[in-house]
């Protein structure tokens, strides 16, 4: 069989710098965790896309005059990104522009925002860099360092910006309170056409992020093999 079993790296690789709270702490008893239900196929909202993310789409912890998310391949060349609010970063002057645009990659801590290939292999790496309220440059490459930038995640870009790593995922999420019902279709597809192989791989996995940035529950539901195009795309 040559379909692709390196199923859902990036989001493995994310879990593992997250911390996982055990039952009985915070809100994650055994009763508050049964009003958090793993969602169905198309029940809650998509991710918002950063691509028009405007800095009062966030509520952050410390005055930023201008952020944006860099995204680098290997060997740190500049490949793509999302800029917050471009009305900003107009008013910044010649000196604060020259500052923020001449940063560079710093590369992640451990495995946060660490990009792969579906084949496993390294493909890249995430950065977040800010100007300050006193024009000072700063990178986030840390879930920590991201988890006191953003302080509560209370909207649905800081959310995205949390689960940037999963973009391709075809994340679902539910507000509860001060909770967040996140659901991930993994699709992984096969190599070999006309091999009788399945179109696709589905597997879902179920998570309760506080709004703290804390994992309460994941878990993987299932994995079921799809032959259907239609079917693969619909996620």
């Amino acid at each position: 069989m040559k379909l692709f079993k390196v199923l859902l790296l990036i989001s493995i690789v994310v879990s593992t710098s997250i911390e996982v709270l055990a039952v009985g702490s915070h809100a994650s008893g055994k009763k508050e965790l049964q009003k958090y239900k793993p969602l169905k196929k198309n029940e809650g909202k998509k991710l918002k896309s950063l691509k028009l993310a405007m800095l009062s789409d966030v509520h952050l912890a410390k005055p930023v005059k201008y952020f944006d998310i860099r995204q680098y391949d290997t060997g740190g060349k500049y490949e793509t990104g999302y800029s917050f609010d471009m009305s900003a970063y107009g008013k910044l002057t010649g000196r604060e522009k020259k500052k923020i645009d001449s940063v560079r990659l710093v590369k992640p801590r451990n495995s946060f925002w660490k990009r792969y290939f579906i084949s496993g292999e390294l493909a890249g790496y995430y950065n977040l860099h800010y100007l300050d309220s006193n024009a000072e440059v700063y990178t986030i490459n840390s879930l920590r360092e991201l988890l006191d930038f953003l302080g509560t995640i209370d909207t649905p870009a800081e959310l995205s910006i949390f689960l940037l790593s999963e973009v391709n995922s075809h994340v679902r999420y539910k507000k509860v309170g001060n909770v967040y019902i996140v659901r991930a279709n993994h699709l992984t597809y096969s190599d070999c056409d006309g091999c009788n192989e399945p179109v696709c791989t589905l597997s879902v996995r179920h998570r309760v992020i506080d709004n703290r940035g804390n994992i309460v529950v994941d878990k993987w539901l299932y994995s079921k093999d799809i032959r259907s195009e239609k079917e693969c795309s619909g996620f």
